[in-house]
């Protein structure tokens, strides 16, 4: 009977091995992005807090053009293309933040998968293997997803951006669809972030130096230096940007997750400073092989422009760079080595299990911090704002709804206050002289909401502190800000 038991599990076994063998890989690579959604989806907020400023007026956008719905969000300015990408998901679900982080996570997928294809290519399969998971489980990058931030689209636009001009090259076709393919995502990319001028710059160094042909070298130098300063022009810079923000800050979040707004401890002074040298190292090791490889000379010219900014999107390329270019260090090319298997890759292994198991302990502390309906402080601000703005008017009127007036914001964040409070909002009023000259400003505003920590209010918030009592009067005072009501409307100037 043992005997009999002991062939049926040899035979069993057998087959199942015979058969896992015959799956092509690229199914299992499937497989393992589908197991990565389904777990990342537990870790993301189901609200509308919480989003990128950026984001929600892409979303807005949309939203009113596929509702037919009249929406003071083109007031605002264009939004970056991020609202292209939006179309599909703002079309078929309208209104729906939880199918655009969806979207989001699966085009951060194919941005890994597409960057990986491209190390593959390079003869770098295995470190290509190991660095894409741990790009995928990164907490900061799982955090860039719920806010649905620029990263996916930055990162999917460069891996793109290294595929097309290969594609063209091997058949270069004057004002073909690569060429005009590779004039739109240049000016997708710059619209995105400062970062995304790496991809435009790296392509006018690879048609400078290595050219396939004069005319069509002419045609990109004119094509990119136009599209460049047209989209720059369109868009007027870039919006809702914190210039000079603490690089050490940044890089420390990709240990400990995103930074909230207290100071930094000594852990992260000590996590980021670490990151930093080995972002260095790797720089200083791979520097030639990084600027040889198109992706990896538009992800260098993205961190030396991202110094400039410094925030979370920079630490990122950054950790692209550490992973995908300094996984090879680790991993020896001698396959004959008398060492073995430990010899040869314990380092990266002892490596690859310390890095990965911090990053999970991370995002579980993630996954219970969403069980709790955690907020950052600007979100929790904004969702007092969202839950008691029908209480806070009308409140002696009738009841009924038709008879109560709109509720019009002005706020430091409208997209974000517009897409929590489904309420007219407009951008803060510009610097005035006087609590007056502010006053008169402010006809049809009935509440503002911004951080009077905020240099930039500096003016707003003197003004503000300064006016006639009765006219204004302090809602909510938190760590993230200050809500104002407007207690009496401004006289309508006389004609």
């Amino acid at each position: 009977m043992s005997l009999i038991l002991a062939s049926f599990l040899l035979v069993t076994n057998f087959k199942m091995n015979n058969l896992f063998l015959r799956i092509p890989q690229k199914f299992w690579a499937y497989s393992a992005l589908s197991l990565w959604g389904a777990l990342s989806y537990f870790l993301l907020h189901k609200t509308s807090y919480g989003i990128d400023e950026g984001a929600a007026r892409a979303l807005l956008l949309v939203w009113s053009v596929a509702g037919d719905v009249v929406s003071p969000i083109v007031t605002l300015g264009l939004p970056d293309f991020r609202t292209i990408f939006f179309v599909p998901v703002g079309y078929l679900w309208v209104g729906n933040i939880v199918a655009a982080k969806i979207f989001t996570m699966l085009v951060m997928s194919c941005a890994v998968w597409t960057i990986h294809r491209w190390r593959q290519h390079n003869g770098n399969s295995e470190s290509a293997l190991l660095a894409s998971g741990l790009l995928l489980i990164s907490p900061l990058l799982i955090d860039q997803i719920d806010t649905i931030s620029v990263v996916p689209f930055l990162l999917i636009t460069f891996a793109l951006g290294a595929w097309l001009d290969q594609i063209y090259r091997e058949s270069p076709h004057a004002f073909g669809g690569m060429y005009f393919s590779q004039i739109f995502l240049c000016m997708v990319s710059v619209t995105l972030h400062p970062v995304g001028l790496a991809y435009p710059l790296a392509l006018l160094w690879a048609w400078y130096k290595t050219p396939s042909d004069t005319k069509h070298k002419n045609y990109f130098f004119g094509g990119i230096v136009f599209i460049i300063l047209f989209t720059l022009l369109l868009t007027m810079g870039w919006n809702n940007i914190e210039w000079f923000s603490n690089p050490i800050r940044s890089l420390s979040s990709l240990l400990s997750g995103s930074p909230d707004n207290s100071e930094m401890g000594a852990f992260r002074w000590v996590s980021g400073i670490g990151i930093l040298l080995v972002l260095l190292l790797v720089i200083w090791k791979k520097a030639g092989n990084l600027w040889a490889d198109f992706l990896g000379r538009t992800l260098l010219v993205a961190l030396i422009i991202g110094l400039l900014v410094g925030d979370e999107t920079w630490s990122i390329v950054a950790l692209t760079i550490c992973l995908y270019w300094g996984f090879p260090l680790l991993l020896t090319t001698t396959t004959n080595s008398p060492r073995g298997f430990w010899g040869q890759r314990g380092i990266a292994m002892l490596l690859l299990f310390a890095v990965s198991t911090t990053f999970m302990l991370v995002d579980k502390a993630r996954y219970q911090m969403v069980l709790v309906g955690n907020l950052s402080p600007r979100d929790s601000l904004i969702k007092t704002l969202a839950e008691d703005s029908g209480n806070f008017l009308n409140n002696e009127s009738s009841q009924n709804s038709a008879e109560k007036k709109p509720v019009r914001v002005a706020s430091q964040w409208p997209g974000l206050t517009m897409l929590a409070c489904r309420c007219d909002a407009l951008a803060l009023p510009p610097s005035a002289k006087d609590s007056e000259a502010l006053f008169a400003m402010l006809r049809g505003i009935n509440y503002l909401i911004f951080d009077p920590r905020d240099p930039a209010n500096s003016s707003l918030s003197h003004n503000m502190a300064t006016m006639d009592a009765g006219k204004v009067e302090t809602v909510a005072l938190q760590q993230g800000g200050v809500i104002v009501e407007i207690k009496s409307s401004p006289a309508t100037p006389k004609q």
